[in-house]
């Protein structure tokens, strides 16, 4: 009898029997088979994702911001009215650009990040980007994950490069486009190849929790804010569109009117760009920030200061430092202006805004672009015994959509607000530290006690 030869396995046999399809036709046809006699194999099961939809965010007009605050506070009950806005026209050449990479499915695109809508994008944006296009920097094309343009605010920019740079043919293909910088871009000043941890887009305004390793190709690791004399380091947080910034230090002398005699202290400072500014008219300015690159950049306008009368901490903004400050003699006395400029996300919770009552400074000025955090810093300041005087709205960053309001707090004196601190005996009353009665000292405080006369006493 004949017998049929298989020269596979009988497992081979049943691992390839559901793969079984009609026979083919002369016209490329199959027969109609059952569609779970059909298996594909894992090559073919893969299938290409397909491109999602970028999702457009609608950027709200200068008109649309408008109506927003103005809804705001007449539902939260906001008092006083804003003043002026404080802005400035944008330009490109004082601007944050980036070139970015995009993925649409499979497919890897670099695309330009323009730092405000209808902004058309500056000559040496568009050069770089048309060189990494080139045919021998296809590796290092491929391994990039953003070019970072961050303006000085005089025109020169200082560039930070994200790539991963694996292999010989990657790192030729960096210095080819370093050189390129070097040779035809004389209005980079810097340039620096950055690797953040864990592995995500970089961005100063949200570099927290990350850990960026930086190494200067050419350059300063410094780069110059404008013309006013005072710099900060590459990696430090400054807003992508700088015009108005630039005269904020300015805007906010003219807020308060200073004593040569007050003094400032500036929270959560970055460079301490404002703090150094407004040194000159201050008898004593401090400056506080929990970042490395803060510190670099402060330390560095620290020297820069004429007046030689500023100060930089490095700490997280948390009730037990300032009661540790302001418990030194030296600290305690003078008109205090304390300034907070908080990002979008951060808050200040009701501990935080009774140890800054409790430190009874001569004005508080808050700055957030969080309308909500607003409203709860508002209401709680009100509590401690601080009214709100002054409101100014800030448009930083024309056609980007973002704004923040400064809020000037200063102590109500004559019980605007229902509770006169000076008056009331509460426990959370704005008087200084030092002034607290201690543990030590109270058995120094004499007790009277009446004693009530009992029953038969009074009989008597």
């Amino acid at each position: 009898m004949y017998k049929q030869n298989n020269r596979f396995s009988s497992r081979t046999a049943n691992r390839t029997a559901g793969n079984r399809i009609g026979k083919p036709l002369a016209g490329g046809k199959f027969h109609a088979s059952r569609k779970s006699d059909v298996h594909k194999d894992n090559e073919f099961n893969t299938k290409t994702a397909k491109a999602e939809k970028p999702v457009v965010r609608r950027i709200p007009s200068f008109e649309d911001i408008k109506a927003q605050i103005s809804a705001w506070m007449e539902n939260d009950r906001i008092p006083g009215k804003l003043q002026g806005w404080f802005t400035a026209d944008a330009t490109p050449e004082n601007s944050d650009w980036r070139i970015v990479k995009e993925y649409h499915g499979a497919q890897e695109n670099l695309v330009i990040d323009a730092p405000s809508r209808d902004m058309k994008p500056l000559e040496l944006v568009n050069r770089v980007l048309e060189q990494l296009h080139k045919e021998h920097l296809h590796i290092f094309k491929k391994a990039l994950r953003q070019i970072w343009f961050r303006a000085s605010g005089d025109g020169r920019f200082a560039l930070l490069v994200q790539v991963d740079v694996k292999g010989k043919m990657s790192a030729h293909g960096y210095k080819t486009f370093v050189d390129f910088l070097e040779r035809s871009c004389p209005e980079v000043i810097s340039c620096h190849q950055i690797q953040c941890m864990p592995d995500r887009l970089f961005d100063p305004a949200n570099a927290q929790g990350m850990k960026v390793v930086s190494k200067c190709a050419f350059g300063n690791d410094f780069m110059p804010i404008a013309s006013t004399g005072f710099c900060m380091h590459v990696l430090d947080w400054t807003p992508r569109i700088k015009d108005a910034w630039l005269n904020l230090p300015i805007r906010i002398k003219d807020a308060i009117h200073p004593n040569r005699e007050d003094r400032f202290f500036e929270f959560c400072s970055g460079s301490s760009y404002v703090s150094a500014t407004l040194a000159p008219f201050f008898k004593q300015v401090e400056a506080l920030d929990c970042r490395e690159s803060a510190m670099q950049s402060s330390k560095q306008n620290i020297r820069n200061v004429a007046t030689q009368n500023m100060r930089f901490h490095r700490s997280h903004l948390e009730p037990g430092f300032i009661s540790k400050f302001f418990s030194k003699s030296d600290n305690a006395e003078g008109r205090w202006t304390f300034y907070f400029n908080l990002n979008v996300d951060d808050t200040i919770n009701s501990e935080m805004v009774q140890s800054i009552a409790g430190s009874r400074p001569e004005r508080i000025l808050f700055q957030t672009g969080n309308l909500e955090t607003a409203s709860k810093a508002i209401k709680s300041f009100r509590n401690e015994g601080y009214m709100l005087r002054k409101s100014i709205p800030f448009y930083l960053e024309p056609g980007r959509g973002n704004f923040e309001i400064l809020f000037l707090f200063v102590p109500d004196r004559v019980g605007i607000l229902g509770q006169n601190p000076a008056l009331a005996h509460r426990s959370r009353n704005i008087q200084r530290p030092k002034e607290r009665p201690q543990r030590a000292n109270m058995s120094d405080i004499p007790h009277f006690v009446q004693k009530t006369p009992s029953f038969k006493q009074r009989k008597d």
